[in-house]
């Protein structure tokens, strides 16, 4: 089953990635310490690290410093959302939550739609290949599959048209990892 990157660099903060996201965990020597793999495991940060990951949902890499914190490898059951073809599915991540609604396709038999909304009144919608995100009636700028940029921050979702799984997770402006 593939695991889920976990970074808490508090109690109160986390930020998760999707499935199989390759990862790199250095000490303050340069010395690879955990990478991604596929066994459940929890790292605690309690001194310098810099931690590098390769998301596939955008170009680039994300870079942390790390002094302190938590760092796992997590199954989908225990942290990380998923609206896998279900109606009316919520979940909250740094405060926002959202509800689902996902539907077949009517253009292609195997394929699913979706509408999201989330608590802050933003509204995405996914149907037969176009999408966009809403709030207060305006467009919200979307990067790659799919970064939605609003004032309080970033929402990283991603959907599976031919699954139906939804992923995602938010990033308010103010969250720091070090």
């Amino acid at each position: 089953m593939p695991l889920y990157l976990k970074i808490s660099p508090t109690k109160s903060e986390s930020i998760s990635y999707p499935p199989s996201t390759p990862f790199e965990l250095k000490n303050k020597n340069g010395f690879l310490v955990l990478k991604n793999n596929d066994q459940p495991k929890s790292f605690s940060i309690d001194e310098e690290y810099t931690l590098t990951v390769y998301p596939t949902y955008k170009k680039g890499i994300d870079t942390f410093q790390l002094s302190s914190g938590m760092l796992e490898l997590v199954n989908k059951e225990s942290n990380y959302a998923n609206g896998l073809s279900k109606n009316n599915y919520t979940y909250e991540s740094n405060g926002l939550s959202m509800s689902s609604e996902i539907t077949k396709s009517t253009l292609k038999e195997s394929d699913f739609n979706a509408k999201v909304v989330f608590s802050n009144g933003i509204i995405f919608h996914y149907e037969d290949g176009k999408f966009y995100a809403k709030q207060n009636k305006e467009n919200l700028d979307i990067k790659g599959k799919y970064l939605i940029y609003f004032e309080g921050g970033v929402i990283k979702l991603s959907f599976n048209q031919k699954s139906g799984e939804i992923w995602w997770v938010f990033e308010p402006k103010t969250n720091k990892l070090d």
